[in-house]
C-alpha cells in the first residue's frame, strides 16, 4: 500500500511526460494524490484518458495534452499550454523511454536513432523548454528517468544503455547551470521495474535466469516502488538535493 503526504503538493503544477501508464501513472498518481494541478502528456490518448480518468475519479486535478516527445513543436506547444492554464510550472518528470534488445552487431541506425529520440532528445527537448518558465519563477524541479543502465550496461541494450547515461549527464549538466536559478535537477534509476517496456524481458527465461540472485530483496520492482522517489525528488523536501542519480533497484547494483 502506498503511503501518500497530504499536501505536499498543494499549489505546485507538476507536468509527467509518458504518465500514461507503467511508472509514469504511478508518478502522475501519486502527484495528484498529494495534491498537485496535473498535467500529463503522452502520446497514447486512450491510456492517458484512462489514467485521467482514474486520477478525477479520485479527487486530483489533471489535464493532459497528446504529445510526441520527437517532436519539438509539439513539446514547445505542449508546455505553452500548460502556461495558459495555470501561469506556472513547478516540477517536470520526464519518464518517456523505449528499449528493445538486440545484439549490437544488428543495431541499425533506426532502432539507436528511435531509442535516443525518445530517451534522451526528448527529455532534451522538455528541459529546455520548460527552463525559460522555471528560470522567471526562480525554481523548479526537473527529475529525469535514467536507469540502472546508466551505470552498469547490458549486453544486447546499447542504445538504450547510452541514452539513459546521457540523460543522467544532461541532468548534472543542468545544476551547474540551472541551479543558480533555484532549479534542482536530477535523475532516478529504476532496477528491474514491471511495466509494459520490461514485459518482453521478464518473458524471456534466459533473462530473467540471470536476475535471479541479483537483486537482494527478492523480488521484481512495481512501478509503485519508484514514484515514491521520483516525487520526493520533485518535493520541497529535496530542494538540497541536486544532480544525483538515485538508484531504486532493490539493492541490484549494491
Amino acid at each position: 500500500m502506498m503511503n501518500y503526504i497530504a499536501g505536499r503538493f498543494e499549489g505546485q503544477v507538476a507536468l509527467v511526460v509518458g504518465g500514461a501508464q507503467g511508472i509514469g501513472k504511478a508518478i502522475a498518481v501519486r502527484l495528484a494524490r498529494e495534491g498537485a494541478r496535473l498535467v500529463i502528456a503522452d502520446i497514447d490518448r486512450p491510456m492517458m484518458a484512462r489514467t485521467a480518468k482514474e486520477i478525477s475519479a479520485a479527487g486530483g486535478s489533471v489535464r493532459t495534452v497528446v504529445c510526441d516527445v520527437q517532436k519539438k513543436p509539439q513539446v514547445e506547444r505542449t508546455v505553452e499550454q500548460i502556461i495558459r492554464w495555470h501561469k506556472r510550472l513547478d516540477a517536470m518528470m520526464y519518464v518517456a523511454g523505449v528499449g528493445k534488445g538486440v545484439p549490437f552487431v544488428q543495431t541499425d541506425d533506426k532502432h539507436w536513432d528511435w531509442t535516443m529520440g525518445i530517451n534522451l532528445r526528448g527529455g532534451f527537448l522538455f528541459a529546455r523548454a520548460v527552463a525559460a518558465q522555471m528560470i522567471k519563477q526562480r525554481s523548479g524541479k526537473l527529475v529525469f528517468m535514467a536507469s540502472t543502465n546508466a551505470w552498469d550496461a547490458e549486453a544486447e541494450l546499447a542504445p538504450y544503455n547510452a541514452s539513459k547515461a546521457g540523460l543522467f549527464l544532461l541532468a548534472k549538466t543542468l545544476v551547474r547551470e540551472l541551479g543558480p536559478f533555484g532549479i534542482n535537477s536530477n535523475a532516478i534509476g529504476p532496477g528491474l521495474i514491471r511495466t509494459r517496456l520490461t514485459e518482453p524481458f521478464l518473458n524471456d527465461p534466459k533473462f530473467m535466469k540471470k536476475y535471479e540472485n541479483l537483486i537482494p530483496v527478492g523480488r521484481l520492482g512495481e512501478p509503485e516502488d519508484i514514484a515514491g522517489p521520483a516525487t520526493f525528488l520533485a518535493s520541497r523536501d529535496a530542494d538540497y538535493v541536486n544532480g544525483v542519480l538515485l538508484f531504486v533497484d532493490g539493492g541490484q547494483l549494491a
